[in-house]
């Protein structure tokens, strides 16, 4: 027996019900439907513009690597902020494993430069050489904001006082050497004797003269 043949409005209505399966139903517009659209335009706009300017090498040899000369001195300059900015912040990571305020922090300018040294060589004479540090601190942050490589503030840490005053390299190079052997003693809990008081006492003669 011969099989009957469809007529069209049978194949129609049988491609219709096909279509109509949840599968082949155009997927819904996602969230990152507009980034990825934006991202091929892009790339295809850097595939142009790399087109045009390898054309510029033939072209125009002269405005062609005057060009190379900029992107690559832009390249550099970036790289090397980027790993003065890791590297700063990892120094000042290690200097100072508990970055904070000085504790029992007060205000330095309650006394003079002079009287918190003269209080720095009584609790040294006492054998009380951690207190003797912070004297000493608080002495040689008013000397160098008399000096303007700093601004007093009692709320700020040592890695504050030690970025501010990068715009003067002496004092910076000075605060960064009495800072060494400051913040163990102050936040790392080390001990400190009379010689290790000796050296700091030094560092703060060196960074108060900047």
């Amino acid at each position: 027996m011969q099989a009957r043949i469809p007529s069209a409005a049978q194949v129609n209505q049988a491609l219709e019900r096909v279509y109509a399966r949840p599968e082949l139903q155009p997927r819904p517009p996602g969230p990152l439907d507009g980034f990825r659209e934006w991202r091929r335009q892009m790339f295809a706009r850097l595939g142009e513009w790399l087109g045009r300017f390898g054309d510029l090498r033939s072209d125009n040899p002269i405005v062609y690597w005057l060009m190379i000369g900029v992107l690559v001195a832009a390249g550099v300059s970036i790289i090397g902020y980027l790993l003065w900015n890791t590297l700063s912040r990892l120094e000042e990571r290690g200097a100072a494993p508990r970055p904070a305020a000085l504790p029992g922090a007060v205000n330095a300018r309650a006394r003079t430069a002079a009287e918190w040294e003269e209080e720095a060589r009584r609790a040294a004479a006492a054998g009380r050489f951690r207190e003797a540090a912070v004297a000493l601190y608080q002495a040689l942050l008013l000397r160098l904001e008399a000096a303007g490589a700093l601004r007093y503030d009692p709320a700020k840490t040592p890695g504050d006082y030690r970025r501010e005053a990068r715009r003067d390299p002496r004092a910076a190079g000075a605060l960064t050497a009495f800072l060494r052997g400051f913040e163990p003693v102050v936040f790392g809990g080390r001990a400190l004797d009379g010689d290790g008081y000796e050296q700091l006492r030094a560092a703060a003669a060196g960074a108060a003269r900047g």
